[in-house]
């Protein structure tokens, strides 16, 4: 189902002596049309709905790239998220019998990610020197 148009409703007073309208209520300067140095409102002014279009959305472009993410963006879509960087730091821990490995990679715009290697799924792997040097 398609929501109805915005609408305004303006009385408008026409002028006799060039049949344009002269003044509306409430002020709307695109309404009044008429241009004439004297005008001669009507008696009584007639009721005038104006319908407004939906405001359209600016639309782009999407590059390849944004529109495969697009398409990945659906909740429950299973994705592989991979990413490339040096390890800054690393450490071991250990707490209520629970012990394990954390991680901070460091990536190649600068930016810091703490990795959880408890986390499922996550699989860390060393790049060999041949790959890393093909960039």
């Amino acid at each position: 189902m398609t929501d109805p148009m915005p609408e305004t409703t303006h009385l408008v007073w026409y002028c006799r002596q060039c049949d344009k309208s002269c003044k509306v209520q409430p002020p709307d300067p695109d309404q009044v049309a008429c241009k004439c140095k004297n005008p001669v409102p009507g008696l009584r002014p007639t009721k005038v709905t104006v319908m407004h279009p939906p405001k359209t959305r600016p639309m782009h472009a999407l590059s390849d790239e944004e529109a495969r993410l697009r398409a990945l963006a659906r909740k429950g879509t299973r994705v592989r998220v991979t990413f490339e960087g040096e390890i800054a730091d690393a450490w071991q821990w250990s707490s209520a019998g629970n012990r394990g490995l954390g991680f901070i990679v460091k990536s190649p715009d600068g930016r810091t990610h703490t990795v959880d290697v408890q986390q499922p799924g996550l699989r860390i792997e060393a790049v060999s020197d041949d790959e890393g040097d093909e960039e």
